[in-house]
C-alpha cells in the first residue's frame, strides 16, 4: 500500500515538472496550465511528506 502511494506521488511530480517545462519552453498553454501543473507538484510533494512523516508517526513505517 505504501509503495503505491509513493509511486503515485512520484508520478504526479514527474507529470507536473514535465508539464511546467513543456509549457514554458515548447508550448504556450497559458496560466491555467501553469497553475494545474504546479498544483500537481504540490499534491505530489504533500503525498510524499505524508508517506514519510505521517505514516512514520502512525507506525506504518518500521
Amino acid at each position: 500500500m505504501k509503495q503505491v502511494v509513493k509511486l503515485s506521488a512520484f508520478i504526479l511530480l514527474v507529470i507536473g515538472t514535465l508539464g511546467l517545462l513543456i509549457n514554458e519552453f515548447i508550448f504556450d498553454w497559458g496560466s491555467t496550465a501553469t497553475l494545474t501543473f504546479a498544483a500537481l507538484n504540490v499534491v505530489g510533494l504533500a503525498i510524499l511528506a505524508y508517506t514519510y512523516w505521517g505514516m512514520k508517526s502512525r507506525g506504518f513505517l518500521h
